[in-house]
C-alpha cells in the first residue's frame, strides 16, 4: 500500500487529465450534432441535367433542411456574382402556388425546381461586352431575415455552355450571309419550240 500512497498524487493527476479529455471529446460531439440537426441551417445543390426524350439541359435545384426545425422561405433566387435574382415569383408559378402561400422547407426534407437554358438566362448581368457570367449562388432568404447561400457550379458549367453555342451561332451567321446568291439565268428554250413560235408569229 506504500506505492499507493506515494503515488497518490499521480494517480489524480491522470484522472482529472483523462476526465477533461472525455469532457472535451463529449462536448465536440454535443456541438456538432447540434450544428448538423438542432439549428437551422439549408443546404444547396444544383445539377447541369438533361431530358432523356427530348435532349434539352436544364438545371435542376434543391434546396434542403436538415434541421428539426420548418424554415419559411420569403425570397429564393440565383445571385450572379455581386448581383441577386429574385426567382421566388417563377418558383410559386412552376408550382402552382399563389402569393398569399408560404414556401416552408419542411423538417429533414427539401424542395425542387428546374429551370430551363432559356430561363437560366435572365440571371444574366448586362455589361459593358454584352451578358456576364460569374460565380453562381443559389440563396434564400427565410422570415427572420436569415440569408443562406450555396454555390452551384454545375449550374454555372451549363450557362457557360449555353452562352458559347449562342456566340458561336451569331459569328456563324455572318460567314454564310456572306456569300452572294447567283442569279438564275432562264434554261434555253428548246429549237423545235422556238420555231414553232416564230412560225405563229409569222401567221399573225
Amino acid at each position: 500500500m506504500e506505492w499507493l500512497n506515494e503515488g497518490a498524487g499521480l494517480i489524480a493527476l491522470i484522472s482529472l487529465i483523462v476526465t477533461v479529455v472525455l469532457s472535451v471529446i463529449t462536448i465536440c460531439i454535443l456541438v456538432g450534432l447540434r450544428n448538423r440537426i438542432a439549428v437551422q441551417k439549408l443546404n444547396f445543390l444544383g445539377f447541369f441535367s438533361t431530358d432523356v426524350e427530348t435532349r434539352s439541359n436544364y438545371a435542376e435545384l434543391t434546396v434542403g433542411n436538415k434541421s428539426l426545425n420548418e424554415v419559411a422561405i420569403v425570397e429564393l433566387g440565383i445571385r450572379n456574382g455581386r448581383v441577386n435574382f429574385d426567382l421566388t415569383s417563377l418558383y410559386r408559378k412552376k408550382c402552382g402556388l399563389s402569393s398569399e402561400v408560404r414556401i416552408v422547407v419542411e423538417q429533414r426534407s427539401s424542395i425542387r425546381f428546374t429551370l430551363t437554358e432559356e430561363e437560366l438566362w435572365g440571371v444574366l448581368v448586362d455589361g459593358k461586352k454584352g451578358k456576364t457570367l460569374k460565380k453562381l449562388r443559389l440563396y434564400a432568404v427565410d422570415l427572420t431575415g436569415n440569408l443562406y447561400k450555396g454555390k452551384i457550379p454545375a449550374v454555372h458549367k451549363l450557362l457557360q455552355q449555353s452562352m458559347l453555342r449562342v456566340k458561336a451561332g451569331a459569328a456563324a451567321a455572318p460567314a454564310v450571309a456572306a456569300f452572294p446568291v447567283a442569279a438564275q439565268t432562264p434554261a434555253p428554250e428548246p429549237q423545235e419550240q422556238a420555231e414553232e413560235r416564230t412560225e405563229e408569229q409569222e401567221q399573225a
